[in-house]
């Protein structure tokens, strides 16, 4: 099999070069126009990051106020940190100004002028209002980086003065926003308190570490200000930017109720990328009503097929079945429930790995039976479904594994009478692409510069290597095959395993199930090299109100290819 897939690869290779070169030089146009922009402008959402980091010490423990630590993804590139701007007055007049009062208006007109968004005439006119000790500038005198303030004291007007106050800022304003969260302004009553407080995602997870309060406030009489320790998480900026991109454009085309993607690093269980629809933007807050939960932890939903890769793994292990060997697909009786293939009426006699391939149910039920329903059961609290993760973030659900229905028990195998969360199924998934060992799905890559280095955490040999490495051989078959189920997946850069899945949903309002044409949780798994797999990446869309004629691989597919092709163009 794996001779015959090898020449095939090959081949496949040799015939897509032409697109591959084409897709690799648009790419490396767009990367280089994006850091261009990132290094030489220094500027990202039109603000000058070099004004920010020229008000950020080296020594932070020189700083007198209290100060939060700042959020970088793995390679270093800054995800969120406190600025500092200023708000431009000029005073007028007033026993408590002594003299330090504007002297010349015409000529502190002119030089201002020349620093904020108003015109002499219209300074001249706030310069001269009459019975105010002071004025402000309105919108073009606030927010102003500490350069400009800087800049406009060494003009040595008399009378211009500022004040300062501090702010979070996030780098982009869409940006795994669920995950990275973000902070409510606070009132304390000296600046060595911290200014912030985080109240969503890693910001309120690790509020202690940033903020530098986890003994602040223990100790009487307090005199030194907290420094936070700065995060630094495992995301990558560039590819988590790419997928935020094409998130939004599969949002606006199909309308989903909500989506969702999730790039592993399959080797160390590293998040690379993570993002979901709705989401807000993290310096606005604009669209956090629309969802508060972060469906990486929160959502428990029934996974659908992708779980058959799963249910193979353990059939081949437990040597259930001999290579080759057919079952007859279409429908089969499971208690005093019909269960049928997707196409109602099957394929006919057809082998166990063509039915993996095909996303036959009847053949994974065969398979829950032969393994026996209540060691099938056993082996998903292996896999960690029915308990939590420990993510430490907020409100994350264990789903549900509750067999009491021995029906629930045998259609689990194709991933129905059961809930997941997308961070379950990524833990569960990383055994397929890691030779059977699952590991640790993690976000944080460290905490301090230099200290708390990320360290894999393994759950074990959860699955024989030959029985993964066999799965992930029949999933080569599902995207290359003619009639396999994620041939949307098929790349032009690099060898794809993947599996689907076309889940119904539960009714919330009572037993059964929706019935609505596009009442269904689409998904994939897929991991790439497959020779070899570097990457789990795992998608979903829910419900989609527009579906365009097409059908929920092929949307997903328009999420999966341009991240894809944004992670093969480095290696």
């Amino acid at each position: 099999m794996k001779d015959k897939k090898e020449q095939q690869r090959i081949e496949y290779s040799v015939q897509n070069l032409l697109a591959l070169s084409i897709i690799v030089i648009i790419i490396g146009i767009v990367l280089v126009l994006r850091f261009g922009q990132l290094s030489l402008l220094k500027t990202v959402n039109k603000v000058d990051l070099s004004n920010y980091q020229h008000e950020i010490p080296e020594n932070r423990s020189s700083i007198a106020e209290a100060r939060r630590g700042n959020i970088y993804d793995q390679h270093g590139q800054p995800i969120a940190m406190d600025t500092t701007s200023y708000s431009m007055y000029a005073v007028l007049g007033g026993d408590w100004a002594e003299g330090e009062v504007v002297q010349d208006i015409e000529q502190t007109a002119t030089v201002l002028a020349r620093y904020i968004d108003l015109s002499e005439e219209e300074i001249r006119k706030l310069l001269s209002t009459e019975g105010s000790d002071q004025v402000e500038f309105g919108p073009a005198g606030s927010q102003l980086t500490p350069k400009v303030k800087e800049q406009i004291e060494a003009e040595g007007l008399i009378g211009i003065q500022f004040k300062g106050s501090t702010h979070r800022y996030y780098i982009n304003d869409y940006f795994a926003s669920h995950l990275v969260g973000y902070v409510q302004e606070v009132k304390r009553e000296s600046i060595l308190q911290p200014a912030f407080k985080g109240e969503l995602g890693v910001e309120a997870t690790f509020d202690d570490v940033l903020s530098g309060t986890k003994d602040f406030g223990e100790k009487k009489n307090q005199k030194q200000a907290s420094q936070g320790q700065d995060i630094y998480l495992t995301l990558d900026t560039r590819i988590q930017n790419i997928l935020e991109d094409a998130m939004e454009k599969v949002n606006q085309t199909y309308q989903p109720k909500n989506l969702g993607a999730y790039l592993v690093d399959v080797k160390t269980g590293k998040l690379i990328a993570a993002g979901q629809r709705p989401s807000f933007n993290l310096n606005t807050r604009e669209g956090i009503d629309d969802l508060w939960s972060n469906l990486l932890v929160e959502t428990a939903n029934e996974p659908g097929s992708t779980i058959k890769i799963l249910t193979m793994a353990s059939a081949v292990e437990r040597q259930v079945f001999e290579p080759g060997e057919k079952f007859m697909s279409g429908k089969v009786e499971v208690y005093d429930q019909l269960v049928r293939d997707y196409n109602l009426y099957g394929w006919g006699e057809i082998t166990f790995e063509e039915g993996l391939a095909r996303s036959s149910n009847v053949g994974m039920v065969e398979l829950v039976n032969r393994i026996g329903d209540q060691e099938w059961v056993q082996q998903l609290e292996k896999f960690g479904f029915g308990q939590s993760t420990n993510s430490l973030l907020a409100n994350e659900t264990s789903g549900s594994l509750d067999f009491s229905n021995p029906v629930s028990r045998i259609m689990s195998g194709f991933g129905q009478g059961f809930s997941a969360t997308p961070i379950q199924l990524l833990q569960a998934f990383t055994t397929i692409g890691n030779h059977g060992e699952m590991l640790k799905v993690q976000y944080i890559d460290q905490i301090g510069k230099g200290e708390n280095s990320y360290q894999v955490q393994s759950m074990g040999q959860v699955i024989d290597p030959k029985a993964a490495d066999y799965v992930l051989d029949i999933m080569v078959d599902t995207v290359h095959e003619p009639y396999g189920t994620a041939q949307s997946f098929k790349s032009n850069q690099v060898t794809v395993a993947a599996k689907t899945g076309t889940a119904q949903i539960a009714n919330p309002d009572g037993a059964g199930y929706l019935t609505g044409e596009n009442d269904y949780y689409h998904s994939v798994v897929a991991y790439f090299p497959a020779e070899d797999p570097q990457y789990l990446f795992y998608l979903f869309l829910k419900q989609p109100t527009e579906n365009h004629g097409k059908i929920g691989s092929q949307m997903i597919a328009e999420m999966f290819h341009p991240v894809v092709d944004a992670v093969m163009i480095n290696q």
